[in-house]
């Protein structure tokens, strides 16, 4: 059973998960409250992979093949990496795409309004921690690990962290989880676990509002992406075999085809390949595909399981 729940998000909503309290509210007194007992994890573990030993997903918002392809930014990204020319988003709008991104299928949610999946329903992570691969989220400006609604920023107003943009707190069997709560994270946890060589093996990245293009635009969005990664690929703590992939979440255009750039990274991809395109037709059930390869985790027998995979 897949469960879909309306959030009117009040300024004294508490959920209460094992123990932990979990604030929906934005206001500053409840969010720093909670950020006094949240329980952080920074897991780590060495699968082995048969083409990868760590993946990175980075997600950005709303942007068309060609217009996010004329971008400097990601111009200088695509250099040094592999650019798929034929990715497609799954559908529209955005929530259903980061949710399919991780459990094979959107499960029936169609909007980005609050969103719950049964706790029955298995994800990515279950095949990971039935392996033993080490993962966590990093969400830009979630007010603190585990948190399960929207924040503002308490300053100037702006949309930072959105719960429909983090792939697995929709999902039961994640947010109903204390151990999974913990692992996922605030970015000043990200440069955290990377200076103390602490990063998972599996990671999905959400920039804010702004930085994502929501908010802003792909030029904002393009100028991020390149500030962000250029110097992880120069990182010897981040640099482990590592597939870095960045791509959108979606196109703008919902009544054009939903091709979205796509861009393989890291030093998991041969010198050869850098700055070159592959025109396979793949899509965000792909990546998922390509996890399940790598470390032989089987599949959630759902469109992961009859994907195409990049290698």
């Amino acid at each position: 059973m897949h469960l879909i729940a309306l959030c009117a998000v009040a300024s004294a909503i508490v959920v209460g998960v094992h123990g932990q309290t979990q604030y929906t509210a934005t206001n500053a007194a409840s969010v720093a409250a909670a950020r006094a007992t949240a329980r952080t994890l920074s897991p780590t573990s060495y699968v082995k992979g048969k083409t990868f030993d760590r993946v990175v997903q980075i997600w950005l918002e709303n942007t068309d093949f060609d217009m996010a392809q004329g971008d400097p930014s990601l111009q200088s990204i695509a250099k040094k990496g592999i650019t798929l020319t034929n990715y497609e988003s799954v559908t529209h709008p955005s929530q259903p795409n980061y949710i399919a991104s991780v459990g094979g299928q959107t499960h029936w949610v169609i909007w980005d309004l609050f969103s719950r999946i049964s706790k029955s329903t298995k994800t990515i992570v279950d095949l990971l921690d039935a392996k033993g691969v080490s993962w966590s989220e990093y969400q830009e400006d979630m007010p603190y690990s585990g948190f399960q609604g929207d924040f503002v920023n308490q300053q100037n107003g702006k949309n930072d962290y959105v719960r429909k943009h983090n792939p697995l707190i929709s999902y039961d069997s994640v947010s109903s989880d204390l151990d999974r709560l913990a692992k996922i994270k605030n970015f000043t946890m990200f440069d955290r676990d990377l200076k103390a060589n602490k990063l998972p093996q599996w990671m999905f990245i959400t920039p804010n509002m702004t930085n994502d293009g929501h908010d802003s635009s792909i030029t904002v969005a393009g100028a991020w992406a390149k500030g962000f990664i250029e110097p992880l690929l120069q990182n010897s703590n981040f640099m482990n075999n590592t597939l870095l992939i960045l791509t959108f979440d979606e196109a703008e255009n919902y009544f054009a085809r939903n091709r979205v750039m796509t861009v393989l990274l890291g030093d998991a991809i041969p010198a050869s390949l850098q700055g070159t395109t592959n025109d396979t037709e793949y899509n965000h059930y792909s990546i998922l595909k390509t996890v399940e390869n790598n470390w032989n985790l089987g599949d959630l027998g759902e469109n992961d399981k009859k994907a195409t995979a990049f290698w």
